[in-house]
């Protein structure tokens, strides 16, 4: 049976943002196993890049989503988690999605002439110099990843399996209908909020 009342529409869309944390944990997990030398810059890069788009879509994607968040990093960190989701978004949007802060990034054009003929022009260069984000070790890596596991840790405390054991208390109601199998290209994590043996766990 596939669910299409209001209470499961909200559990699909918390469960998608579940899903957006557990990729952001698994990414970041990858990048502190990734050693921290210059032939891996690149590869860091994207692992911390993709960490942070992938949290930002809490913030971006309240056209499909349109949940309250704020609720939720109340929930789980107190004002601190609504301070840090902000550190988080500007991060996202001032630097790995736009580059808009001169303080992440910084471009110079340069001319460079012969030492033996100042006169002569020998090149034109460009230096773009980005951030390569904090160390492992640095205090907002491990807030950032304490961050993630809390607000997952909460949103399935509070919000999914609590709606879930609604659902099934009450008895669901929707469509008769079989799930129809996914694409190769497609990663699909499935959630079970609440089996008849011992209910939601908790």
């Amino acid at each position: 049976m596939v669910l299409g009342e209001n209470d499961a529409n909200r559990l699909g869309k918390w469960a998608s943002l579940w899903a957006d944390l557990i990729h952001v944990d698994m990414v970041l997990l990858e990048r502190a196993q990734v050693t921290d030398i210059a032939a891996n810059a690149f590869h860091r890069r994207a692992l911390r890049e993709s960490a942070i788009v992938s949290y930002g879509r809490m913030g971006v994607s309240d056209r499909r989503r349109k949940l309250d968040y704020d609720d939720l990093l109340r929930a789980a960190r107190g004002e601190r988690g609504i301070e840090f989701h902000k550190t988080l978004m500007n991060w996202r949007h001032d630097h790995v999605a736009h580059r808009l802060s001169r303080d992440l990034e910084t471009v110079v054009v340069f001319a460079d002439y012969l030492d033996q003929a100042p006169d002569v022009l020998d090149s034109i260069g460009v230096s773009v110099s980005a951030a390569g984000g904090p160390p492992d070790s640095s205090p907002t890596l491990v807030e950032f990843t304490e961050h993630v596991k809390t607000l997952r840790d909460t949103l399935w405390e509070k919000y999914l399996a609590p709606t879930g054991e609604l659902i099934a208390t009450r008895g669901p109601s929707g469509v008769m209908k079989s799930l129809e199998s996914e694409a190769a290209d497609r990663m699909t994590i499935q959630l079970t909020l609440w089996p008849r043996v011992n209910g939601t766990g908790m």
